[in-house]
């Protein structure tokens, strides 16, 4: 997993050690700490081009959000935020043009 940059890491006792590229502890451990103190639940499992794994934790109910990459066996923080919500398809279609009358 040295390909992974954190770009913005969880801060808690159970990730205090940090390893080359980031937070990262037994899988087990991140899971139950998104679900226990963040009420973060997983939302998406994704495996990126070069075969990652990687899980997004969302808390509905707060909006905020958690990317780990994993193995299965350990997990990184790789990113967390606020905001969640799903995305409008209409906002990334093009726009038609309008005909001149």
């Amino acid at each position: 997993m040295k390909y992974l940059i954190p770009l913005m890491l969880l801060s808690t006792t159970a990730m205090a050690q940090k390893q080359q590229n980031g937070p990262c502890d037994q899988a087990q451990r991140v899971y139950n700490l998104l679900i226990q103190n963040y009420g973060e639940r997983p939302f998406i499992e994704m495996v990126d081009n070069k075969g990652h794994k990687l899980i997004m934790f969302v808390n509905p109910e707060t909006s905020t959000w958690t990317i780990v990459a994993t193995d299965d066996s350990i997990a990184c923080g790789i990113s967390a935020g606020k905001d969640f919500t799903p995305a409008d398809p209409k906002r990334f279609q093009e726009k038609k043009k309008e005909n001149p009358s």
